[in-house]
């Protein structure tokens, strides 16, 4: 059976809707048994047990429950869900649902997975594998998957879990907009806050870029709650400016997002002194993300083309890597940064074959299998690289 496609996100949406609570992750590699990790099913964060539990786990005690698991078009069967708190254990798990669900596992590294529980004993289940419709379904319910998942309750407050005082440096520096910046300038003011919160003395650009994504989906969730705050309070009276408000809204939140990245790893390269065109300028109006040293010297054929990078960015690669193929004739090896939380054996294999270096966080690594993790590169290595090109 195959992942659920854009045929079943209305229904999985409308299921989420109905019963106001869900839990989601990305599948990692640990979750289908591609590590050499000897645990057993999908993991899940310790913040979703109320999704899973009456009751959270105590430290020194397991505790487990079966449960029914009822998947569109496939009969229900009954997984366990288990609170591991003996020994040095201390995690949420889900067995017996690969063994008895009709998905292949090994292909689903890198897909969502969506738990809605309809009781405590029985819970609806969808796996989406297309990046369009996961972000739809993100962006639905206002969620970030920088660290891997998310809890939905209805009601309940789910911005991302920072320190009170970072907390206060957003709410404080969104009071202040009564517009939605520039991205660019979002960007910023999301490095601003956390440098300032947490003095940074040792630049890490791996842990950086994720910790700086992060303040900065949480800065944008403030400042959208301060300037719509007016406005839903208010009934709209007709349906068709309710829809207009919603498509604009959903609109900027996807722009921002595929912003965000590209501006951080502008601000990356200019800090380490990394000669680059963004965005470059390639065959005829071709534009990719990142050139390097400069679009003037891609396009001076005396300038040898094995000096030449280029640097895709995509906060998800799982269906778009492709999109970067025909970008830069004179590059055949590419490189791609993203963020995406893991990919099939199958894809990382065809990337290989088309000559394209993935470039990932290093905390991302350990979400992808292991027999091929050494054909990632980390942020830092391919800073390390570009600057050996370019240290003159």
């Amino acid at each position: 059976m195959q992942p659920h496609s854009r045929g079943q996100l209305e229904k999985a949406i409308e299921a989420a809707k109905q019963y106001g609570r869900f839990y989601c992750k990305f599948i990692t590699a640990n979750d289908v048994g591609l590590t050499n990790a000897h645990q057993e099913g999908l993991h899940i964060a310790k913040g979703a047990w109320k999704i899973f539990f009456e009751k959270e786990g105590i430290k020194g005690e397991n505790n487990s429950k079966m449960v029914n698991i009822h998947i569109d078009g496939y009969y229900p069967f009954e997984s366990r869900i288990i609170y591991y708190g003996k020994g040095t254990r201390n995690e949420y798990r889900i067995t017996r649902f690969w063994t008895n669900s009709p998905f292949e596992k090994e292909q689903q590294v890198g897909n969502l997975i969506v738990f809605i529980p309809l009781d405590h004993e029985n819970f609806k289940v969808y796996i989406f594998n297309t990046e369009e419709v996961i972000e739809t379904f993100e962006d639905k319910f206002s969620l970030t998957l920088i660290n891997n998942n998310a809890v939905y309750i209805e009601g309940e407050k789910r911005d991302v879990d920072l320190s009170n005082k970072i907390e206060m440096l957003i709410n404080e520096k969104a009071s202040k907009y009564e517009s939605f910046p520039e991205t660019i300038h979002l960007a910023e003011i999301a490095r601003e806050i956390y440098n300032e919160v947490y003095k940074i003395k040792k630049f890490n650009p791996d842990k950086m870029l994720l910790k700086w994504i992060e303040t900065e989906y949480s800065l944008f969730r403030a400042i959208e709650r301060n300037i719509y705050k007016d406005v839903l309070i208010k009934p709209f009276n007709e349906l068709d400016l309710l829809l207009e408000f919603a498509s604009s809204a959903l609109n900027r939140r996807k722009s921002r997002a595929g912003k965000s990245l590209e501006h951080h790893i502008d601000f990356i390269l200019r800090k380490m002194n990394i000669p680059f065109s963004h965005p470059g300028k390639t065959e005829g109006k071709k534009q990719p993300d990142f050139i390097l040293p400069s679009s003037n010297e891609y396009a001076d054929n005396l300038y040898a083309s094995n000096n030449l990078i280029f640097l895709g960015a995509k906060t998800t690669c799982k269906d778009r890597w492709r999109q970067i193929l025909n970008e830069a004739n004179r590059i055949p090896a590419k490189h791609l940064l993203t963020l995406q939380q893991g990919i099939t054996v199958n894809q990382l294999e065809e990337m290989h074959d088309e000559k394209v270096i993935l470039v990932v966080p290093k905390p991302y690594h350990k979400a992808y299998p292991e027999s091929h993790r050494d054909r990632l590169w980390s942020v830092e290595k391919f800073i390390l690289y570009a600057k050996g090109m370019y240290d003159y």
